[in-house]
């Protein structure tokens, strides 16, 4: 099964680990609260605490849900070709919840739409996405869709490369290439199994 390719505001990459820490966090709570009952007071700051992750969770879900209601609303008008011709990235600090700063990677795929009717080519940029998509595809083509102000670009229709080693739709240079850029998924697996293996081990206690 491919992967589905959703902008950074339809994709819920990182919900799931919230979720998963809220469980371990509450898990935590319980089995504290069931063994030293003295303690309500205290546990019921760590108790309030929980929710902070988890109203912040289900914003992001309700956010990414709301866009990609659009998505498919705006799929039901007629769509453009376009061709994809460069992707613009773009990077920024972003302060993590421990006061760190870590470099956050954007990528904007550039397309020209084809058989617009104007003299010149047109050259329109997507919605953000959080990794490089266009490493995945096949073909440059894409259909385009537009909002009701005609502002927003949203693509789809995206053409898959059938094998991993076919070649790409754009040319990198060195530059392109962030040095642990892949690492990021390694991390979350890690990290998802030694959380899973601590709510196992609460609740067996």
């Amino acid at each position: 099964m491919r992967r589905k390719i959703w902008t950074k505001q339809e994709s819920f990459t990182g919900v799931g680990m919230e979720l998963l820490f809220v469980l371990i966090w509450y898990g935590a709570i319980g089995r504290s609260l069931a063994s030293s009952p003295g303690q309500l007071g205290l546990l019921a700051i760590f108790l309030v605490a929980g929710l902070l992750p988890l109203v912040n969770a289900c914003s992001r879900i309700r956010r990414a849900c709301y866009y990609r209601r659009l998505h498919r609303q705006y799929m039901q008008r007629p769509p453009k070709r376009g061709r994809i011709v460069s992707c613009e990235r773009r990077d920024s600090l972003v302060r993590g919840s421990k006061g760190r700063y870590h470099t956050q990677h954007e990528y904007i795929l550039v397309v020209e739409l084809l058989n617009d009717g104007a003299f010149e080519p047109v050259q329109v940029r997507s919605e953000p996405y959080t990794w490089p998509v266009y490493r995945v595809l096949g073909s440059p083509e894409v259909d385009v869709y537009t909002d009701e102000t005609g502002w927003h670009y949203i693509l789809d229709g995206f053409r898959y490369k059938e094998h991993r080693s076919d070649p790409g739709i754009l040319r990198e240079s060195s530059y392109d290439r962030v040095p642990g850029e892949g690492g990021g998924y390694l991390l979350r697996i890690i990290a998802a199994a030694v959380m899973i293996f601590m709510l196992l081990q609460i609740l067996r206690m």
